[in-house]
């Protein structure tokens, strides 16, 4: 199940905010927010940070054949941290505060992802 997926990165770190699963439609289809956690963004504003994400992994995947297979996107905002991980089919979205160590973070959540016995994620 996905939501597991997004359940083991939320636990990766606690300055995690947002754990989703986007689909190739650009919908969150798993995952949410942190309890207690408030979104920064408008419900449609975060819906087009979804989009322009998978817009991201799928054009950076074009290159993937000069510049070897995209593991990770990660941007830094003067509130949050995120980073955007290429799933078979869509892609895992994560949003933390600034306090996150960014690349501990990309590393675990990069080992859970590989390692398919540390989670149990259906295709999307």
């Amino acid at each position: 199940m996905q939501d597991d997926l997004c359940n083991k990165v939320m636990k990766v770190d606690r300055n995690i905010r947002f754990a989703g699963i986007v689909n190739e439609k650009g919908e969150v289809i798993e995952g949410g927010f942190q309890q207690g956690i408030k979104p920064l963004l408008s419900e449609r504003m975060e819906q087009e940070m979804y989009v322009q994400s998978l817009v991201n992994v799928i054009t950076l995947r074009e290159m993937n054949d000069r510049l070897g297979a995209l593991k990770y996107s990660l941007s830094e905002h003067e509130k949050v941290i995120l980073l955007t991980f290429p799933l078979e089919k869509g892609i895992l979205c994560i949003s933390a505060s600034q306090k996150a160590n960014a690349l501990k973070i990309r590393d675990k959540v990069a080992a859970i992802i590989k390692d398919p016995s540390k989670r149990s994620q259906k295709k999307v």
